[in-house]
C-alpha cells in the first residue's frame, strides 16, 4: 500500500513551495486547468509593472473579473491574472511579507499535472489543494518550512503532506522565496503521519520524481509571489510562479486564496 502510494503520489504539489489541520470546506468550484491563451505566457504575465493601486483590493474590477472567471471555467484566466498584477498590495515585497504566513486553498493553477496527478482528476474526484506558510506550516512540519496539502475528494479523510525548507531568496529579491531540502511526503490516517520519501538534496529527490540528468542538476526552485494580498483575513488573494529550478515545473501558475 505504501509502496503503492509512494509510486503514484510522489509529486504533491509544488515545490514549493507551505504548510494543517485539515481545513474547512473548499471553495464551491475550485478550478484548476493547464492553459496556454492568446498567446500569453507565463513569463508575459509574470513581467507585468506593478503601480499598486490605493484602492481596496476587494474593489478591484480586475480582481472581479479573474474570480468570475475561474468561477465560471472561462478561457482568459491568464489575461485575467496579468490585468491584476499590476495592482500588487505588497508592492514587489511579499517574499518578506508577514501576511505569506496562513493556510492558503488553490483555487486556480495552470500546469498543476505537473505536481500531482490527482489534480487532473474532475470532480469530485479531484483532492483539495492547501499550502501552509508561516504559523500554520510551523504547526505542522516544522518551523522555516512549506508544506502542500492534498485532502478529500478521492483521498477521503486520507491527507497527503509534500513538505519543504523555505526562505527568501539569497539574492534579495523582494518578491521571490526559494525552496530547499530537506524534501519530504507524508502520508496522514487518523492523525497518524508516515513518512514514504525523505530527501536531502534536490537532485535526489527529483531523481525518486523520475527526473533524468538535466532536471536533476537544476538550480533550487525559485518561487516568484507575484500578488498578494495583506489584509490578512479570509479570501484574501495570493497569485505566484515558479521561475526557476526544476524544469518539468517551471513557469507554473496559482491562484490561492487564503482560509
Amino acid at each position: 500500500m505504501i509502496v503503492s502510494l509512494r509510486n503514484s503520489l510522489l509529486l504533491l504539489l509544488l515545490p514549493l513551495a507551505a504548510p494543517l489541520a485539515a481545513p474547512a470546506a473548499p471553495l464551491a468550484a475550485p478550478a484548476v486547468a493547464r492553459r496556454d491563451l492568446l498567446g500569453v505566457t507565463a513569463a508575459s504575465i509574470f513581467a507585468a509593472a506593478r503601480p499598486s493601486s490605493a484602492a481596496s483590493p476587494a474593489l478591484l474590477p480586475e480582481r472581479a473579473a479573474l474570480l468570475d472567471s475561474i468561477a465560471s471555467g472561462s478561457g482568459d484566466v491568464e489575461s485575467r491574472i496579468a490585468a491584476l498584477l499590476p495592482f500588487d498590495p505588497s508592492k514587489g515585497r511579499a517574499a518578506s511579507s508577514a501576511s505569506l504566513s496562513g493556510t492558503w486553498e488553490l483555487i486556480w493553477s495552470a500546469k498543476a499535472e505537473a505536481f500531482s496527478p490527482l489534480l487532473r482528476l474532475p470532480p469530485p474526484l479531484r483532492p483539495a489543494s492547501f499550502q501552509l506558510l508561516g504559523a500554520a506550516a510551523t504547526a505542522e512540519v516544522g518551523e522555516g518550512r512549506v508544506a502542500q496539502v492534498l485532502t478529500r475528494g478521492i483521498l477521503g479523510k486520507t491527507r497527503l503532506l509534500l513538505s519543504s525548507g523555505v526562505l527568501p531568496a539569497a539574492d534579495g529579491s523582494s518578491e521571490t522565496l526559494e525552496i530547499f531540502p530537506p524534501f519530504r511526503l507524508q502520508v496522514e490516517r487518523g492523525g497518524t503521519k508516515k513518512t514514504l520519501v525523505d530527501a536531502g538534496s534536490d537532485a535526489s529527490f527529483r531523481a525518486v520524481n523520475g527526473r533524468d540528468d538535466d532536471a536533476q542538476a537544476a538550480p533550487k526552485n525559485r518561487y516568484a509571489q507575484t500578488y498578494l494580498e495583506e489584509t490578512n483575513g479570509a479570501g484574501d488573494l495570493r497569485i505566484s510562479v515558479i521561475t526557476a529550478g526544476d524544469p518539468v515545473i517551471v513557469g507554473a501558475v496559482f491562484v490561492h486564496q487564503r482560509l
